[in-house]
């Protein structure tokens, strides 16, 4: 053990991360959780705390042979640790999270942003939960597990998660010690493939979940079966206030409008780097920026990320989001540039 690290058991104070800029985080650990899902224990590179809900997300900047790719991953550990958090990534086809899985090992650095999102018991407060997930989407929901045993929450959450086979299954052994610290949680664990699978349907999750419609239902997975899960919870009697999502599919972002001939144009300017150009008031701004060519962190496109929220100086615009910022953010005057479009000339903080 070397000095530093005996200096790191000792209690101390330490500055909060900031979850509006872009910062180092540091690898410190790296295991496997089923053949193509890896849990990756991060810390700040300034020793800082993070302070996040459970539920929430981090932006993360992979430098992969193609460039920098940002991508969205839900933190998986508890909410009560704030000294590190854990990223529990599925290996997939894209650039992102298979780099992620061949280059971020212990002592390596990582740009992250945030945290950010409104998902979970803080944003869907409830007495009862249903906690709905298939694959990865289950990550969120061990941050939700995970923190009430170390606050000493009693939980009454029945907990469904889908995947094809048992090996698939994220965490399974560790929900079930928590299991036995939350007596009020009910694990049920789904497989589509092999002896004793099920397909996911809405008549399933009612036979599984007979009082669905006193929970609160939180659910996160791929579109398709959040869109079954909706529609279940509503047939259900689950009130619209009581029911949340979460998901990182982006295959389908928001289409731009083209705008006509007449089409009122506003200019934007960058307070600190003096730049300009135009946008029309049927563009998002962040489509004119990425067409002037600057740069700007973004990630989702939808509203929903809040990678790239900038504080708006001045002007006026209407903006439809998905949680990807507070309400009391906007009233300070910030903004999300990609689901925003200009009613008058704009002036950003970038």
């Amino acid at each position: 053990m070397t000095e530093n690290d005996q200096v790191t058991w000792g209690a101390r104070r330490r500055r909060r991360f900031p979850p509006e800029h872009w910062a180092s985080l540091i690898c410190k650990g790296v295991w496997d959780e089923t053949p193509d899902v890896r849990t990756f224990f991060l810390t700040p590179a300034d020793e800082s705390r993070i302070e996040h809900d459970p539920g929430q997300f981090m932006t993360f900047q992979i430098d992969t042979p193609g460039g920098v790719v940002e991508r969205c991953y839900t933190i998986a550990s508890s909410a009560a640790r704030d000294g590190g958090i854990e990223i529990t990534v599925k290996r997939q086809h894209g650039a992102g999270s298979a780099h992620l899985h061949d280059t971020l090992i212990p002592g390596s650095s990582i740009m992250a942003f945030g945290p950010s999102g409104r998902f979970g018991p803080v944003s869907w407060p409830g007495t009862r939960y249903a906690l709905i997930a298939a694959g990865s989407g289950v990550t969120p929901m061990l941050s939700v597990l995970r923190t009430a045993v170390d606050r000493g929450i009693a939980l009454d959450a029945v907990l469904v998660h889908v995947a094809p086979t048992d090996t698939d299954m994220i965490a399974a052994d560790d929900i079930a010690l928590l299991a036995r610290r939350l007596p009020q949680l009910t694990y049920i664990p789904v497989t589509t493939r092999g002896p004793g699978a099920a397909r996911p349907t809405g008549d399933l999750l009612t036979n599984l979940i007979t009082d669905m419609a006193d929970r609160t239902v939180l659910c996160c997975g791929p579109q398709p079966f959040m869109e079954m899960v909706r529609a279940t919870a509503r047939d259900a009697g689950v009130p619209a206030d009581h029911y949340g999502e979460e998901s990182f599919d982006f295959s389908s972002p928001e289409s731009e409008i083209t705008p006509a001939a007449d089409t009122p144009v506003r200019s934007v300017t960058f307070a600190r780097t003096g730049k300009v150009f135009e946008c029309a008031e049927t563009t998002t701004i962040l489509a004119a920026i990425k067409a002037a060519g600057l740069p700007l962190p973004s990630s989702c496109a939808r509203g929903m990320c809040g990678t790239c929220k900038t504080f708006k100086h001045a002007g006026e615009v209407t903006m439809a989001h998905e949680g990807g910022i507070r309400q009391r953010e906007i009233d300070r005057g910030f903004i999300l540039p990609c689901v925003s479009r200009p009613l008058t000339d704009i002036v950003l903080d970038c």
